[in-house]
């Protein structure tokens, strides 16, 4: 796997810079916070692509029980929410599913309900780009405090569900045109945990087999006729 390490002011200029350089977003790569740099000195960190298949054992793993980094995550989001003014309440729910190669993944799922529908749509934003924010500044955050980066997601109101099942029904609805055409068919570009459901949702389909085409935010997933 390839790896670099950025040093800058803060973590998150040494992130992005990382990002930037290996043409690669948040959800495609483990980071480790090697200084956060509270001490005066520049943050530095060891940010790897970690590729699909990958063995999720070798991803940084927090610190700390997993209950102790649930208390950290809430938290961190309370507080930010507070400073949006918004009123909501935040549930943490940790799933635990089977990895490629038979380990289980664990990931934290902060839940977000408020009575205000307005807030709550702010907060997800155009094509859910302001939710990855808010996630990634938790996960930034969480990680300062633990000193590793653990596996957080941000939800507000089931949009992440309700996006799934959206784009489980797209890659359906697409694969079947390219089994109609014999023609592949380029969808639009995609956060790395989209494209990932897209992959999943048309795995097990023998006609058709996806690949992902060009970098950074640009990347979309093309679905191709099988080869015969």
């Amino acid at each position: 796997m390839k790896s670099i390490e950025i040093s800058a002011r803060t973590v998150a200029e040494a992130v992005e810079l990382a990002l930037a350089q290996l043409g690669k977003d948040r959800d495609e790569v483990a980071i480790a916070v090697l200084d956060s740099g509270e001490a005066g000195d520049e943050a530095l960190v060891r940010v790897t692509v970690v590729d699909d298949d990958d063995d999720a054992e070798e991803r940084p793993a927090p610190e700390g029980t997993l209950e102790e980094v649930q208390g950290v995550a809430r938290s961190i989001l309370e507080e930010l929410l507070a400073r949006m003014d918004i009123h909501a309440y935040v549930t943490p729910v940790v799933t635990r599913v089977p990895g490629q190669k038979g380990d289980i993944e664990e990931t934290i799922t902060l839940h977000v309900e408020g009575a205000d529908e307005e807030a709550m749509g702010l907060l997800i934003g155009r094509r859910g780009e302001t939710l990855r924010s808010v996630q990634f500044m938790v996960n930034l955050l969480v990680s300062r405090r633990v000193q590793k980066w653990p596996q957080i997601v941000v939800d507000v109101g089931n949009y992440r569900q309700r996006r799934q099942e959206s784009l489980e029904g797209l890659a359906r609805r697409m694969a079947e045109r390219v089994r109609q055409t014999g023609r592949p068919i380029m969808l639009e570009p995609m956060a790395a945990y989209e494209r990932r459901i897209v992959h999943l949702a048309l795995r097990d389909d023998k006609t058709i087999y996806t690949e992902s085409s060009g970098e950074g935010e640009n990347r979309k997933i093309v679905i191709y006729p099988a080869k015969q």
